[in-house]
């Protein structure tokens, strides 16, 4: 493992992406993440329940101090994450808008709704912008059910 790699978490199964890259995907969201890339969606990064993978890093020495605090940790805690380039994650959350996600998805702050942002990151090289990714956080019980609405829809 080298310093840009966190350590895995949770379990793993080793899956081979559509790029042909080889990525650990936590076993409770492989299905998803299947779906996800059946559809044409990519996923830069996953995790089956982001907070309590912030704090099993921060356990084992991986992030900074400022990085995975107790009340980002608690915040998290629950919550599966998505990353995935910018427009994929756009033409999910439109995708699902015709769905019973519907509300998860277009209302903000409410009990189940998703918390979905893309950084403004500032860099040396080129100056405040916009990532590349989108961050797509959601209640990780909903991982079974938005699995089986992708797998049963087009997009």
């Amino acid at each position: 493992m080298n310093d840009n790699n966190p350590p895995q978490v949770h379990p793993a199964q080793r899956l081979t992406a559509p790029s042909g890259t080889l990525a650990d995907i936590d076993i409770e969201i492989v299905p998803l993440v299947r779906a996800l890339w059946t559809h044409g969606l990519a996923t830069t990064a996953s995790c089956q329940d982001f907070g309590e993978g912030t704090a099993g890093q921060r356990a084992v020495g991986q992030r900074l101090s400022r990085y995975g605090g107790d009340g980002f940790i608690a915040y998290y805690t629950g919550y599966a994450w998505l990353k995935m380039p910018a427009p994929d994650a756009v033409r999910l959350a439109d995708s699902l808008t015709a769905t019973e996600f519907r509300d998860k998805v277009t209302q903000r702050w409410t009990p189940g709704s998703w918390r979905m942002h893309v950084p403004v990151i500032f860099t040396e090289h080129a100056g405040t912008h916009l990532a590349a990714t989108a961050q797509i956080h959601f209640p990780r019980d909903q991982v079974p059910r938005l699995t089986s609405v992708l797998e049963n829809m087009r997009i």
